[in-house]
């Protein structure tokens, strides 16, 4: 059709699936045609199936000029590449005067190119995610109700986690991958924490990232957070100067960071060094190369880790349902970075099957004085996936980009640059569209 508008969407992980068959889901009526690229060809055409208005393609490792032609001939790209090739995507956009949405953070080099944007009359939205993404939408959108009503913002908590439905947790981690393993292995290794408690900065280095932990509550159901990255910078994107506390973290079940740190404690997730055991090397062996050799004397395996790591009956069984006391089994490929060789092992061990349904919890805290009555409110989410394939973290990364496409086409946001989601502009038809599509965030409120 001549008059036909081409969605380029790059990139055909397990994160892309919702937002795919949302966009395939609309073709027809809005005279869409939506175009998948990804290095593996079979991972394209499996997300657009047999539908008319679905053209899957295979991205080549090299092919930047044949990306950049692709992207000169959509009317939107949405990039679901890792995230260090948005800024390329976003150049050659913005070059073509084509429009452009990401999930992931707004990096120093992405910001730069915010005054060629408005210049090119583009938007580049980034951050349109889960976390980031329904994150701000749904923290901002409350907090501008509270100031909106004259409350003055106290304090302000974010905890984010993908995890499993309870009907798919058979294991002692309560814990399956939804998403990329690395990310989950590397977590509490990319620098130090930092955050505000009570009027007083906390720094929480890499090694104690997985001691430093909230319990929190989510629809009767016991989780721990611990802290995320930076959330000193959420202060100014979040106007709240003035608040006492300010924290953002992950969630995990409960039990499940003691395990962890365990693991971060023997040095088994360190990526900064790649080392080469040898070929047959048992599990047992391999986690014994972490220990100081005064620890084995007299001490099996188990023993000796306890009596280095201070670990619990209970976080010694999790290392051992993953296998890392046994004495027959052991890595398939023992050289790389310990950090590799726990992922492939994590990624057997934690593998979502096709009848397992993971889960998605996002829970807010916002503490706030109105008319001289300090108050807290509480915003959560809980949501579970289909299956295996349409996951609750592929609903929640994808579909808040996939509600965008309307608005963004039609030119409804009004915005350019390089911007982020966090207006009313933005949360209010996406919040709607997301609460319509059965993603929606529950309130709750006390008196302190």
């Amino acid at each position: 059709m001549a008059d036909s508008k081409v969605i380029l969407v790059l990139g055909a992980g397990r994160s892309s699936s919702s937002l795919i068959a949302h966009l395939l889901g609309q073709a027809d009526q809005e005279g869409w045609e939506i175009h998948v690229g990804d290095l593996s060809l079979e991972a394209a055409q499996s997300k657009v199936g047999d539908h008319p208005r679905g053209h899957a393609f295979q991205l080549a490792s090299d092919g930047v000029a044949d990306r950049n032609a692709r992207i000169a001939q959509a009317d939107l790209v949405i990039s679901m590449l890792p995230a260090f090739m948005h800024v390329d995507v976003a150049k050659a956009a913005i070059e073509a005067g084509v429009n452009v949405i990401t999930p992931s953070y707004v990096s120093p080099e992405m910001k730069a190119l915010d005054g060629a944007a408005r210049d090119a009359g583009v938007l580049v939205l980034n951050e349109l995610g889960l976390d980031p993404g329904i994150d701000h939408m749904s923290a901002m959108q409350v907090i501008d109700e509270i100031r909106s009503e004259g409350g003055r913002m106290l304090g302000f908590q974010s905890y984010c986690g993908g995890l499993v439905a309870p009907d798919s947790d058979d294991n002692p981690w309560h814990y399956k991958l939804s998403w990329n393993p690395r990310n989950v292995v590397l977590a509490g290794q990319g620098g130090t924490a930092t955050f505000l408690d009570q009027g007083r900065v906390r720094v929480v280095p890499p090694h104690r990232t997985f001691q430093t932990l909230t319990s929190i509550e989510v629809d009767g159901r016991p989780y721990d957070g611990y802290p995320n990255r930076d959330s000193l910078g959420y202060r100014e994107l979040y106007g709240l100067s003035e608040v006492e506390t300010l924290v953002r973290g992950t969630l995990r079940s409960a039990g499940f960071s003691q395990s962890w740190d365990v693991l971060v404690q023997l040095g088994m997730v360190r990526d900064d060094a790649r080392l080469r055991w040898s070929q047959g090397v048992s599990w047992a062996d391999w986690t014994r190369s972490f220990l100081p050799a005064e620890a084995e004397q007299g001490r099996d395996i188990r023993e000796a880790v306890q009596h280095v790591t201070g670990a619990t009956e209970e976080a010694l069984d999790r290392l051992d349902w993953l296998g890392l006391f046994d004495g027959e089994s052991g890595p398939a490929n023992p050289s790389g970075t310990p950090a590799q060789i726990i992922e492939a092992l994590v990624t057997d061990k934690w593998v979502l099957r096709p009848e397992d349904r993971d889960m998605i919890v996002m829970w807010h805290r916002f503490d706030y004085e109105m008319n001289g009555v300090r108050k807290a409110r509480t915003s959560s989410l809980s949501l579970e996936g289909k299956d295996s394939v349409f996951t609750a973290m592929s609903d929640t990364v994808g579909l808040p980009m996939a509600l965008a496409v309307k608005p963004l086409m039609a030119g409804t946001f009004g915005t350019t640059g390089v911007d982020v989601p966090m207006s009313k502009t933005y949360y209010d038809p996406l919040l709607k569209g997301l609460a319509d599509l059965g993603i929606r965030f529950v309130e709750t409120e006390l008196t302190l």
